[in-house]
């Protein structure tokens, strides 16, 4: 079968002197350009300053999902610079919200910079695609459309897999002294307890040194039958095979979130766990032998010669949501109606939250090691 053509316009505006805009010239002479459709789309990213990398990561995840879009649309795509500034984001907005035919936003990324633009979003009726990191982290409204793995959800998910799925009831935590280690030793403090499950043991340990040797015999002692490890994929290795070589934790369940799902994860520690003896168990929303991850890994290492990210393929399924929902030139509503649609679709949790926001999650796996591959144990729904 041919492979199909997409058209992208890509008009990145930053740093301009004052009175100079970027233009883009349309096909001269090309009839099946004139008669094409054009949907024209905004994002709001940092491609400078401190935030620079995560906002090129979200970049090709943009790129990647307008190619990969719909056959005989010419997607036009709008890129505001915004640094990390309040005062450019402000501006940044402004000027995008006065893009003729604009459809929707992405972003802004970070997360932080939510709040800031919702009030005018909501106002305009133009959508905006943003990713928060905590059910708590972003004001809502009606044309804020949150796409996120909520670390509560996947909390939630982990500890009552963990005790009403594997019948586990004494727990233990071994956190980073940081402000999202405590974070997430709360919420899976209080998950454990609302699964009927019994927390013996809480320790910490600075995340520089990762040094636990004084908690080694403390978490010896209490026998927890799982330990949950709220740290990124290279820490929480290390500490794991700490904990069963020094601490003598050899028939223990180790619990994770989402960091885990990570092919350094399984370098470190995929020949010292099987996962079908329930030694790791973490939750993410998708897997390496998923289809659509295939396709960004494509997608991205023909288009970038680069091998692709987590941030990255979060927006690239984001946009890939919207624009199948054949967006309009100023119409929200089509988005917002589309997504009202699909809160039965199989492959999303899609629900309006507290603020009047959709909030858009996939569906959660549980994820595991066995000889030295990660696995995908159930689809949760």
């Amino acid at each position: 079968m041919p492979r199909a053509l997409f058209f992208v316009t890509l008009i990145i505006l930053t740093a301009f002197p004052p009175g100079v805009h970027a233009q883009v010239k349309p096909d001269a002479g090309n009839e099946e350009s004139a008669s094409r459709k054009v949907v024209t789309f905004g994002c709001l990213l940092p491609l400078t300053g401190k935030y620079r990398i995560l906002g090129e990561k979200a970049l090709k995840g943009v790129l990647a999902a307008a190619e990969s879009g719909h056959s005989g649309i010419q997607y036009r795509v709008v890129v505001k610079d915004i640094g990390d500034r309040d005062k450019r984001l402000a501006a940044s907005l402004d000027e995008l919200l006065n893009t003729p035919g604009l459809s929707f936003i992405v972003g802004p990324v970070p997360s932080k910079f939510i709040q800031a633009v919702s009030p005018k979003v909501n106002s305009k009726r133009v959508p905006a695609l943003v990713f928060p990191v905590s059910e708590n982290e972003a004001s809502g409204g009606p044309y804020i459309i949150k796409y996120y793995y909520p670390l509560e959800e996947q909390v939630r998910v982990l500890s009552g897999y963990a005790a009403r799925g594997l019948g586990i009831r004494r727990f233990a935590i071994l956190y980073p002294r940081t402000a999202l280690g405590a974070r997430m030793k709360g919420l899976f403090a209080s998950g454990v307890a609302e699964s009927g499950g019994k927390l013996v043991y809480e320790g910490s340990y600075d995340p520089g040194s990762r040094d636990i040797s004084g908690e080694l015999g403390w978490i010896s002692s209490a026998a927890p039958e799982a330990v949950f490890i709220p740290d990124g994929a290279a820490s929480s290795a290390e500490l794991i095979l700490r904990l069963k070589r020094e601490g003598k934790l050899r028939d223990v369940l180790f619990l994770g979130p989402s960091t885990w799902n990570s092919p350094l994860f399984l370098d470190l520690i995929g020949q010292e766990i099987d996962g079908f003896v329930y030694r790791a168990v973490f939750t993410d929303v998708f897997y390496y032998g998923d289809g659509d991850w295939d396709e960004y890994s494509r997608l991205t290492e023909g288009k970038f010669n680069e091998k692709p990210d987590i941030f990255g393929y979060q927006v690239y399924r984001a946009l890939k949501l919207i624009l199948s929902l054949n967006p309009e030139s100023g119409g929200g509503a089509v988005i917002t109606d589309g997504l009202g649609s699909l809160r039965n679709n199989p492959y999303y949790d899609i629900e309006i939250d507290g603020g009047g926001s959709y909030r858009v999650s996939p569906r959660y796996r549980i994820l595991s090691v066995s000889d030295g591959e990660l696995i995908d144990i159930i689809n949760v729904r």
